[in-house]
């Protein structure tokens, strides 16, 4: 009697890209990487977004199996709700404000955009998202270089680095890019993969 070994890959990989972004940010990970089974979301920061989310899972509905995510900025906070939605084994969020931006607080009152809003210390996205338990290994890339003096403290050129580290029950790696190289890296395409590698299903 012959035996077959089981096969193996990685889980079904979804991508969510940042505010006023789309998936093409994901292009140099996927270039360098080994991800075939993936989903790429789409969203419009100008739709809300609690609207966003809804659209989002909708795109995902009909993948019935467990899924990896892969997230920049924004799409990091739409990855902690979604966890509450769907079967995630595992997150790689980049330059993610878990604990919002004291900047869009102020500067939605000079532009009245949508999104700063949405993303503010205080906004209702942000603080119900303090609320919502990571249950899956989560790691979180904190981008270190970049800064605008309108920050004041420590930043990306984006985010301050102090909002990026706000939730203590992930693990944290703090690399050396800007808020936008960061999706350049090799460094990032290593740690994906290397958790890619932990998370692989076996089928057969």
């Amino acid at each position: 009697m012959r035996f077959t070994l089981p096969q193996r890959r990685h889980p079904h990989v979804v991508f969510i890209h940042g505010a006023n972004a789309s998936p093409k940010s994901f292009n140099y990970i996927l270039e360098n990487s080994n991800i075939t089974n993936c989903t790429k979301v789409r969203y419009f920061s100008s739709d809300g977004f609690y609207n966003n989310l809804e659209k989002i899972k909708n795109q995902l509905i009909d993948i019935n199996e467990p899924v990896f995510i892969i997230a920049h900025s924004l799409g990091g906070i739409y990855a902690l709700h979604l966890s509450q939605y769907i079967n995630v084994i595992g997150v790689v969020s980049i330059a993610s404000p878990f604990g919002g931006s004291a900047t869009a607080d102020w500067a939605k009152f000079f532009v009245p955009k949508r999104l700063f809003s949405e993303i503010g210390v205080a906004s209702t996205p942000i603080t119900r998202g303090h609320k919502i338990p990571i249950k899956c290994p989560w790691t979180q890339i904190v981008t270190t270089e970049g800064a605008i003096p309108v920050h004041i403290v420590k930043n990306d050129g984006v985010c301050t680095v102090s909002s990026m580290k706000r939730r203590k029950d992930m693990q944290h790696k703090e690399i050396p890019y800007n808020h936008y190289e960061i999706m350049n890296s090799p460094e990032v395409v290593n740690i994906i993969n290397k958790k890619l590698k932990s998370n692989f299903i076996y089928f057969g």
